[in-house]
């Protein structure tokens, strides 16, 4: 077993640069996670939580968000994210996102883009939210085009503005 304490994981990628894991995970209402795996380390659930059950209830008892010995995620969502496939982007096309962390929302019916520095989450921005497609992955193609697929069926190529 590689690490623990998942919920359910939804995306895996790779930084271009450190070869740091990097998984986003579903959390309960409220609580997506984006997190930085290490080997042996655990990530909390069902322990801790920034989220509710989605009848409203608390998670826990008592509910709480932070134990020794459990690692806190790099970022979360609440309101949720709904979090699917995520890649790092390389910056062949776009300097300027070079490692930012792209990741396809759900719910939430945007891309996330993520500017990572230390690895902490400095900036966010969304992308593409006024489509209102739920966005199932995100990759980099060969020559650092950036492609999002959609429930619908759709192929998006996102580019800077």
């Amino acid at each position: 077993m590689y690490s623990y304490g998942h919920r359910n994981p939804q995306g895996l990628t790779i930084h271009p640069e450190t070869g740091d894991l990097w998984e986003t995970e579903f959390g309960p209402r409220g609580g997506d996670e984006l997190n930085r795996i290490e080997a042996g380390k655990n990530y909390g659930w069902p322990v801790i939580t920034y989220g509710i059950e989605y009848s409203g209830a608390k998670i826990g008892n008592p509910p709480i968000q932070v134990k020794e010995g459990m690692e806190q995620p790099v970022y979360y969502w609440d309101p949720v994210l709904s979090p699917s496939g995520t890649t790092f982007y390389s910056g062949k096309g776009i300097e300027e996102w070079k490692n930012n962390i792209f990741i396809g929302g759900l719910s939430s019916t945007h891309i996330a883009r993520l500017v990572i520095k230390d690895n902490k989450v400095v900036g966010e921005e969304r992308l593409l939210a006024k489509e209102g497609e739920r966005f199932r992955d995100v990759v980099e193609g060969l020559n650092g085009e950036l492609f999002a697929i959609t429930d619908s069926g759709k192929l998006y190529q996102i580019s800077k503005k």
